[in-house]
C-alpha cells in the first residue's frame, strides 16, 4: 500500500509543478470532492460514489502534499484563511453544517465574502463564458488550497472509512449472534428451512469477516497513514484556535465568526481520529498531543463556540480513552498520565469544564437524549474518577465546590442524584424478572415442551434483558461511587435545604431494597454478569449515609432521614450493620457511625411526632401547595403569584427553571420573599409552644 501512495504522490507531485498541468489538477481534485460529496451519507449508493479505497488512497496522497508544512513549529499556518470557506471558489462548503453559525449567517457572511471578492477583483464580472472569467481562488496560497482540499478529502476518505470499519464490525458481532442462535434451534420440532436460514447465515458471517479483514490491512495495521493523519489534524486545532484568540481560557464571550462558520467535521474530524488511533498499540506514540488536549479543555464545555452536544461529548470520549489505566500500551499509559497532571490548561480548567458538560448534556435536542446523556455522563464519571485521585485536580474540584455550592456545582449534584435513582431502581425491578426467566429456562421439561420459535423468542428477551441490567448497573455503580468518594471530602452542598431530603430519600430507599424485607428477590445465581454487586452496594451506601452525618453540624440530615415517610424504617439500620459485619465490608468504627446516625434518626422522628401533635391542625395558607408541609421561609413566585417553601421551589429549579404553575420562566432571583406570611407563621409557631 505504502509503494503505491509513494508511485501516486510522485505522478500527482510532478503534474502540480508543471505549470500548465497545476490548475487542472487542483480543478480534478475538487471535482472529485464534489461529485463524491454523498459519501458521508450512512447508506452512501456504491454505484454514483467511490469506493473507501480509493478514497483512502486519496487520503494518504494529500496527506504527502501537506508534510513540507506539517512542520514542528507549525509555521505555514498564517498562509491559510478563512475567507477560503465562504469564498465561491474551487470548493463549495455551503451545505456543510457549520460549527456555530446558522444557515442564515452563513448566506449572510458569504454574500459579504463575494462583495469583498468582486471588489478585489472587478474582472470577475466581466462578460463571457463562465470558463474565461478568473476564479475567485486564484489569490489563495498554494498551502491555504491544499490544506482545506485534504480536509474534505479525509472527511469523505479516511474518516469516512473508519467509521465504516465501525459500523462493519457491529454488524459482523449481530450477525454472529444471530448465526449462533439459529444453531441453537437445531434439534426435534425445527423448522424445515432452519438449515438453509443457517447457510445463508454461514455465508454473510464469511463475508463480512473477509471485508474485516481488507479494513484490518488498509487502516488498521498502517499506524504510520494514522500519524500523518493526526499530524495533519494538529495544524487544524491550533489553526481553529487561532481564529478564537489562541489556547486561553476564558473564551471569548462572542463566538468569532470566522469559527463559527468553519465546518463542523473540522473539529469532528480530528476527535474520531483521536479516537481511533488511542485504542492501537503505538497509535499515538509520535504525536504531539499538548495542542489537542488544549483544544478539548477549552470547546468541550462552551456551547456558545461549539454548539453541538454530541460534538462536545466525542471530545470526552477521547479524554476518556487516554485515562492511562485504557492506554494499550505501558509507554503510552506514562505518557498520558503526564498529559493529564502536567497540562496547564488542563489542571486548572478540566474539571470545572467537565462537571459543566455534565449539567449541560441533559438536553440535547435529541429525540433521544434521555438516554444517550446516560452514556455520555459515563465517560464523564469515569474520567472525574481518575482526576479525583490526581492532587491538583483533586483540589480544583474542591475548589469548584466551594465557589460554587449554590450554583453550577449544586446543578450537578442534583442530576447526578438524579441518574443514581433512575439507574439503580430500574435496575433492581428487572432483577426478580431475570430471576423468574432463569427458573424458567432451567426447568427442561416444561422448556422441551415448548415450540423452538418460542423458545428462541424467550431467550432473546431474555439477553436483551441481561444487557438492559448490566448497562444500568454499569451506569448506576460509578454513579454512586462517585457521591461515595466526593461525599467524604465535600459535603456542604448535600446538606443544602434543597438537597438534603432528596440525599437523604434516595439512600433510605436503597437501604430498604437491600436489606428490607424483599431482599431475598434480589438474589440471583450470577450477580456479577449483572455487574450487580450487592454487599458493595451496601457499603458505599451506609459510607454515603456516615460522610454526611460526620459534616452535619446541625442535624439536618437525621432530620431528613427520618421525615421520608416512603422509605424510612429504624429497624434498617440494624439490619445493614448486622450484614455489614457478617461480610466485612466496612470498618468496625464506620458501622458504630452508622448505627449511632439511626438512634439520631429514630430520635428526630419522636421529636417530629410530638412536634406535630403539639402544632394541631396547621391552617391551610402555612403550607407549601406542593409538598404539604409548614413552610419555613415562604417567598412568592412573581408570574403565578403562587406563595411556595424556598427550599421547595429551588429544588424544582434545580432540574426546571420554570413556575410549576403556569411554566413560565422563573429563575432564583427573581423570587419574592413573603415577609407578612413569614411572621405570622412565626407567631403561628411561637404561640403553639406558649
Amino acid at each position: 500500500m505504502h509503494q503505491l501512495y509513494d508511485g501516486l504522490h510522485d505522478v500527482i507531485l510532478k503534474l502540480l509543478k508543471t505549470a500548465e498541468a497545476r490548475e487542472k489538477v487542483l480543478q480534478y481534485l475538487a471535482d472529485v470532492i464534489q461529485k463524491n460529496a454523498n459519501r458521508v451519507q450512512m447508506q452512501a449508493n456504491p454505484f454514483t460514489t467511490a469506493s473507501n479505497g480509493m478514497f483512502v488512497s486519496l487520503s494518504a496522497v494529500m496527506l504527502k502534499l501537506c508534510d513540507p508544512f506539517l512542520d514542528a513549529s507549525l509555521s505555514k499556518k498564517g498562509k491559510i484563511e478563512a475567507s477560503y470557506v465562504l469564498r465561491k471558489g474551487r470548493l463549495d462548503f455551503s451545505g456543510l453544517t457549520a460549527i456555530l453559525a446558522t444557515s442564515e449567517e452563513l448566506r449572510h457572511l458569504q454574500a459579504e465574502e463575494a462583495s469583498t471578492s468582486t471588489l478585489n477583483n472587478p474582472q470577475s464580472d466581466l462578460p463571457g463564458p463562465a470558463a474565461s472569467k478568473p476564479a475567485d481562488h486564484s489569490n489563495f496560497s498554494f498551502i491555504c488550497e491544499c490544506f482545506f482540499l485534504t480536509a474534505r478529502v479525509l472527511n469523505l476518505g479516511l474518516i469516512k472509512a473508519l467509521l465504516d470499519f465501525k459500523t462493519l464490525v457491529q454488524d459482523l458481532s449481530r450477525h454472529k449472534e444471530s448465526l449462533a442462535a439459529l444453531k441453537a434451534m437445531r434439534g426435534n420440532g425445527a423448522p424445515e428451512e432452519l438449515e438453509h436460514d443457517i447457510s445463508q447465515a454461514e455465508a454473510l458471517v464469511e463475508r463480512l469477516s473477509q471485508d474485516r479483514l481488507c479494513y484490518d490491512a488498509q487502516l488498521l495495521k498502517d499506524v504510520n497513514l494514522l500519524q500523518q493523519g493526526l499530524n495533519f489534524y494538529r495544524l487544524m486545532v491550533v489553526w481553529l484556535a487561532g481564529l478564537v484568540g489562541g489556547f486561553q481560557l476564558p473564551l471569548p464571550s462572542i463566538c468569532p465568526m470566522e469559527f463559527a462558520s468553519m465546518p463542523e467535521h473540522f473539529v469532528e474530524d480530528p476527535m474520531e481520529l483521536l479516537l481511533f488511533a488511542s485504542r492501537i498499540p503505538k497509535g499515538l506514540d509520535t504525536v504531539n498531543l499538548d495542542e489537542f488536549m488544549s483544544f478539548i479543555v477549552m470547546f468541550m464545555g462552551s456551547p456558545l463556540h461549539v454548539r453541538n452536544p454530541y460534538l462536545r461529548a466525542k471530545m470526552v470520549e477521547v479524554l476518556n480513552a487516554w485515562m492511562p489505566s485504557k492506554s494499550p500500551s505501558p509507554v503510552m499509559a506514562s505518557n498520558m498520565a503526564l498529559l493529564f497532571e502536567e497540562h496547564d490548561l488542563a489542571l486548572q480548567y478540566l474539571v470545572p469544564n467537565l462537571l459543566k458538560l455534565y449539567v449541560d448534556i441533559e438536553f440535547t435536542g435529541s429525540h433521544t437524549q434521555f438516554y444517550d446523556k446516560f452514556n455520555i455522563r459515563h465517560n464523564i464519571a469515569e474520567l472525574l474518577e481518575y482526576l479525583w485521585l490526581v492532587p491538583s485536580h483533586h483540589n480544583a474540584w474542591k475548589k469548584i465546590a466551594i465557589m460554587e455550592e449554590k450554583g453550577s456545582y449544586l446543578k450537578f449534584l442534583n442530576l447526578l442524584i438524579n441518574d443514581s435513582i433512575f439507574l439503580l431502581d430500574e435496575s433492581l425491578k428487572k432483577i426478580p424478572e431475570l430471576k423468574a426467566m432463569e427458573a424458567e429456562i432451567e426447568n427442561s421439561d416444561e422448556w422441551n415442551q415448548r415450540p423452538p420459535q418460542e423458545r428462541q423468542e424467550r431467550v432473546h428477551h431474555f439477553h436483551q434483558q441481561e444487557h438492559v441490567v448490566r448497562i444500568d448497573m454499569t451506569l448506576a455503580n460509578e454513579d454512586v461511587k462517585m457521591l461515595q468518594y466526593t461525599s467524604a471530602e465535600i459535603t456542604a452542598p448535600f446538606l443544602l435545604p434543597e438537597m438534603v431530603e432528596r440525599i437523604a430519600s434516595m439512600l433510605n430507599y436503597f437501604l430498604f431494597q437491600l436489606v428490607g424485607p424483599q431482599r431475598k428477590a434480589l438474589r440471583v445465581k450470577e450477580p456479577e454478569k449483572y455487574e450487580f454487586r450487592p454487599k458493595e452496594l451496601l457499603s458505599q451506601i451506609v459510607d454515603i449515609y456516615v460522610h454526611l452525618d460526620r459534616g452535619d453540624a446541625h442535624q439536618s440530615f437525621a432530620n431528613a432521614i427520618s421525615s421520608d415517610g416512603r422509605s424510612y424504617r429504624e429497624e434498617l439500620f440494624s439490619e445493614a450493620a448486622g450484614v455489614l459485619r457478617q461480610i466485612g465490608g466496612l470498618p468496625e468504627k464506620t458501622i458504630q457511625e452508622f448505627e449511632l446516625l439511626g438512634v439520631k434518626a429514630k430520635a428526630a422522628a419522636t421529636e417530629a411526632k410530638d412536634t406535630e401533635a403539639l402544632l394541631g391542625e396547621i391552617p391551610e395558607e402555612f403550607l407549601d401547595p406542593i409538598q404539604y408541609t409548614l413552610m419555613k421561609d415562604p417567598v412568592i413566585l412573581p408570574s403565578s403569584k403562587t406563595t411556595v417553601d424556598l427550599s421547595t421551589i429551588q429544588r424544582h429549579l434545580l432540574s426546571d427553571q420554570t413556575d410549576p404553575f403556569n411554566r413560565s420562566v422563573l429563575t432564583s432571583d427573581m423570587l419574592i420573599p413573603d415577609v407578612e406570611l413569614k411572621a405570622r407563621i412565626d407567631e403561628y409557631l411561637s404561640s403553639r409552644q406558649r
